[in-house]
């Protein structure tokens, strides 16, 4: 397990050496293939875990076994934090979506040492709070088209994964036009009709399944 990839998330950056190493004992690391599932839905929830590489996502399975992906966690994120803090199942399935190492925190760990750190626990709520806006986000896209779901992901996920250079904002994490589809909820075929469109436009480009957003105040209003 490597500490000072660990040092690194953002939940422990403003915490003190000495206080992170108070917590040093309480992480537990393990490897996850792709497509390995962590938890399933419904599961009652016995840890909190962080993404130290790779990349997972949380989904749900919806009306005839069709998928959508409601969140995609990489590096420095962690997940499985609302079962430990109101004892209720997960709401979705999390697994991996490329081999990936996730450190875990048992839920008497949480308890005991992380929920009584004002510090850890303010980042905690903060990304809580950032959660709840993407909620309200994608509530609102609902009735929208396929279209305009297509471009307002691709304008998330820019916010959330985006990389500022003089050419534009890369979308700094690879997704298939299938992973896009689920996560907006169409078929692939509109995603890459819709991908094709704005890169003819010069709004996006895309190379090697990584996004750049040239133009962003196109791409949420054409």
């Amino acid at each position: 397990m490597k500490v000072e990839l660990i040092r690194k998330i953002p939940l422990f950056s403003t915490l003190t050496d000495e206080e992170f190493n108070r917590l040093s004992h309480i992480f537990v690391a393990r490897a996850y293939r792709k497509n390995q599932i962590i938890f399933l839905e419904e599961e009652t929830g016995n840890y909190m875990y962080l993404v130290l590489s790779g990349k997972v996502k949380v989904a749900k399975a919806g009306a005839g076994g069709k998928e959508t992906i409601l969140a995609i966690h990489r590096a420095g994120d962690f997940f499985g934090e609302m079962s430990l803090l109101d004892g209720k199942t997960a709401p979705a399935t999390v697994s991996a979506m490329e081999d990936s190492k996730i450190i875990s925190v048992s839920g008497t760990d949480f308890h005991r040492y992380l929920l009584h750190n004002e510090k850890v626990m303010l980042q905690i709520i903060k990304v809580l709070c950032a959660r709840l806006r993407e909620v309200w986000q994608t509530q609102s896209l609902n009735s929208s088209t396929a279209d305009a779901r297509i471009r307002m992901g691709i304008y998330e996920l820019a916010k959330r994964h985006g990389i500022r250079d003089a050419h534009g904002t890369i979308i700094d994490l690879k997704i298939t036009h299938q992973e896009l589809a689920e996560m907006v909820g169409t078929s692939r075929e509109t995603v890459t009709r819709v991908l094709t469109r704005l890169k003819d436009q010069g709004i996006i480009e895309v190379d090697q399944r990584r996004i750049t957003m040239i133009d962003a105040k196109a791409l949420v209003n054409c």
